[in-house]
């Protein structure tokens, strides 16, 4: 959930806050991707287990692996320019 900004909020403290809510959903990601991984070894330990949910699972997961990178470096780079300007 995206905050709205202060009235008169500075330039650092808007990116600050940004970056605040970038961990939150790299955190968010990466529970998101350890539930699908629990799920698909669930279904991968059952006798028959339906490759189709399966694939589609992983894929889900790959996804999401690319999206925590993406932000990852977001943050890196919003994390850089906050210690170099604020």
């Amino acid at each position: 959930m995206i905050e709205l900004p202060p009235p008169h909020e500075s330039g650092c403290a808007m990116m600050k806050r940004v970056a605040k809510d970038l961990e939150k959903e790299i955190d968010r990601t990466r529970d998101r991707i350890g539930e699908l991984q629990d799920k698909i070894a669930a279904l991968e330990a059952q006798a028959n287990p339906d490759q189709q949910e399966i694939q589609a699972l992983k894929k889900v997961v790959e996804q999401l692996r690319k999206k925590l990178e993406e932000d990852q470096s977001s943050l890196s780079t919003l994390q850089d320019v906050i210690s170099e300007n604020c």
